[in-house]
């Protein structure tokens, strides 16, 4: 499995594909840092849409799941400062990580529990 980073410039357009390639794909969503610790935001809900936002400040991406009256959630990463996709060999292996200055991470992972907690080579 490879793992890259995608240049500020691609994150609107690989997020958007992206999101539009894996909508319905049943995501967790886990968000980590040394001040808030590991924390489950979601899991087991099916991804409808990542949104990124450049023109605004502070930048900000929003990873929407659930898509349901009764099951949705927004997830906004505010700030974001770097961005990787871990590509699968097989389908439901995908990772995105966004990463914030503060070093906050959020990641989702495609189809299944997470098999692991570390992506980034930071």
């Amino acid at each position: 499995m490879a793992t890259r980073e995608i240049t500020r410039e691609r994150w609107s357009s690989e997020l958007d594909a992206f999101g539009v390639q894996h909508a319905g794909w049943i995501v967790t969503l886990e968000v980590l840092g040394e001040d808030i610790g590991d924390q489950l935001e979601t899991s087991g809900l099916p991804l409808t849409g990542i949104a990124v936002e450049l023109d605004r400040q502070p930048e900000r991406v929003e990873i929407m799941v659930g898509g349901r009256l009764d099951a949705h959630i927004t997830h906004v990463v505010e700030g974001p400062c770097r961005v990787w996709l871990r590509e699968a060999e097989a389908p439901g292996d995908e990772v995105i990580e966004l990463e914030c200055d503060g070093g906050r991470r959020t990641l989702i992972y495609f189809g299944r529990v997470p098999p692991q907690r570390q992506l980034s080579s930071s």
